[in-house]
């Protein structure tokens, strides 16, 4: 029996590791894997299912791919009725019965865990077992929608490793050490998931190195909370630690769990790791509401604690949560940004099926999107239009805080404000006023904008200039400035800057990272800029010329007297 599993990801760079696993599992069966994006033209995707002639197609379904794994499956029944459609995953996971209901074209739904429940369904489907006897499935019977609940788990350490004969160099690779969550966050599907389980540290060390081996570069953990067990969370330290390469983890970890040896742990694996924090609120009365750990304290304590240690942060907030008002989220939101993080990603509370808030979206006046992802419109707490401001919001921290590239001068205009969310507020309003969210912007038209902003506030608009100009030479390539940055620098400035870069004793003592580059090298590569402030270390005016290098996906510079 010829079957094809589908994984239709968010990106190109993206992998679908549940397909992957299912096909490992059953290695045994003819089980082919395809996989597109949401953004590839959906026709082209039924056509290059429609090539394999699958006598089984296996769709994987998430919020951001549901609607279009419908459009496919109904036309794969159009034409060739006898393909049997099975569709998993957490967006079909739960209201099965009536996903059966509406669609017709859909012959099974798997329920959880699917590496163990579909191979029997393909048995079921070549006479060898009884649907009725399959755990975990839903299906049609005399006209009727049965429905098997879930029993048991899948032992992790008899999921092989999936990822085989891949060029994975380019990709984003998912893996997982377990399954299950401690916790009870009541937005999140992973609550009702109550058994936690482990694959051993053995099979794990194995797969890590093959990653390492493989050239993969980010290799994604969707364990559910890295750090719930400690001494289990150390053991996997160590294994990183020990790796050959250089692969980055990315894992999600419980601020509230941090503690001194953890950190000590983490002492040189800053290079080698990405944490995702979520933290969702600070909001003592909504963290009780939604289940989570009400001590505040000792998760922004944990944070601060992470900071330390140099890995990359990113921290989770939610806006929409019970009994968190627009004023309670930006408290919410200045706790969080006061800490300084790498990233921080403002979400918006999504009501998924089969999770509690969901369930319970009445009691909090919770009206919600009723396509995929669910989102909140508003509720009891907080109305549609002040959503819509910290959407606003959201935005201006991708493209400014999160991008890395305005960490001088976001830092100074957070200085003329009380508090970091009324900066985030009043440029809020001086964007929404010119019409600025609803257009596309480059890199450099965004520098342009934030100095008008700037411009608009009582500031030393000279000095502001100046850590524009820093921030932009110092992430930006060799490329011309925004026009809101006037070059100064003469033919005798750039001599001079020269005089000091073909000085090998004076990069090994100011610019070592660029030792290792030819005089070709040293021109292609390095760009000067002459500064009539001590800036970034301080706001005291002082004319100086900086060197700036991009290696390595790093940023460097140096300073020169004149």
């Amino acid at each position: 029996m010829k079957t094809l599993l589908v994984g239709i990801n968010a990106k190109y760079i993206h992998t679908n590791l549940a397909i992957r696993n299912i096909a490992a599992y059953l290695k045994d069966e003819d089980i082919s894997i395809y996989e597109a994006t949401i953004n590839d033209n959906l026709d082209g995707i039924l056509e290059d299912i429609m090539s394999y002639e699958a006598d089984v197609v296996g769709f994987s379904c998430y919020l951001w791919n549901i609607e279009d794994v419908l459009y496919i499956s109904e036309n794969i029944k159009k034409l060739k009725p006898e393909t049997v459609i099975v569709l998993g995953g957490p967006e079909v996971s739960y209201e099965s019965e009536d996903l059966l209901k509406e669609m017709p074209y859909i012959d099974y739904v798997i329920l959880g865990e699917g590496e163990e429940r579909f191979g029997r369904l393909l048995r079921v489907l070549r006479g060898n077992e009884a649907i009725e006897s399959v755990d975990g499935i839903a299906y049609r019977k005399n006209r009727n929608i049965m429905v098997n609940p879930p029993k048991g788990y899948v032992d992790l350490n008899r999921i092989p490793f999936s990822y085989v004969d891949e060029d994975l160099e380019h990709k984003l690779v998912y893996y997982e050490t377990s399954r299950g969550c401690y916790f009870r966050c009541a937005f999140c599907l992973s609550s009702l998931e109550t058994d936690v389980r482990f694959a051993d540290i053995e099979k794990v060390k194995q797969d890590f190195l093959r990653f390492a081996q493989m050239g993969v570069k980010v290799v994604k953990l969707v364990d559910r909370s890295f750090n719930c067990d400690l001494e289990r969370a150390l053991k996997l330290l160590e294994v990183i630690r020990e790796l050959p390469r250089s692969t980055v983890f990315h894992c999600e970890i419980n601020p509230e769990l941090v503690n001194e040896n953890f950190i000590r742990g983490l002492e040189g694996l800053k290079d080698r790791l990405q944490f995702e924090v979520g933290i969702q609120s600070t909001n003592v009365k909504t963290l009780r509401e939604i289940s989570r750990a009400p001590d505040v304290k000792k998760a922004l304590e944990g944070i601060r604690r992470l900071k330390t240690t140099g890995v990359k942060l990113h921290v989770d907030l939610i806006a929409g949560l019970p009994y968190e008002s627009f004023e309670g989220f930006s408290h919410s939101f200045d706790d969080v940004y006061n800490l300084y993080p790498q990233e921080i990603q403002l979400g918006f509370l999504k009501l998924l099926k089969g999770t509690r808030l969901r369930r319970d979206a009445d009691k909090y006046g919770i009206v919600y999107r009723s396509k995929p992802p669910y989102e909140i419109l508003y509720n009891n707490d907080i109305s549609y239009d002040e959503l819509c401001i910290l959407t606003g919001i959201a935005k201006l921290l991708d493209k400014y805080y999160n991008s890395g590239r305005f960490q001088h001068s976001l830092t100074y205009l957070c200085k003329n404000f009380q508090r970091p969310f009324d900066l985030y507020m009043a440029f809020y309003d001086f964007c929404k006023k010119r019409g600025f969210f609803r257009v596309q912007h480059s890199l450099k038209a965004q520098y342009d904008i934030l100095f008008t902003f700037a411009q608009s506030l009582e500031i030393d608009t000279a000095l502001f200039n100046d850590l524009l100009k820093f921030d932009f030479m110092l992430t930006s390539s060799k490329t011309a400035l925004p026009n809101c940055i006037k070059p100064v620098e003469n033919r005798e400035f750039i001599n001079r800057a020269k005089e000091y870069v073909y000085n090998k004793k004076w990069l090994e003592t100011n610019l070592p990272q660029a030792l290792d580059l030819s005089g070709h090298k040293l021109h292609q590569q390095l760009t000067y800029g002459l500064f009539r402030y001590d800036v970034p270390q301080s706001t005291a005016k002082k004319e100086k010329g900086m060197v700036f290098l991009q290696k390595d996906g790093n940023n460097y510079y140096a300073e020169f007297e004149l």
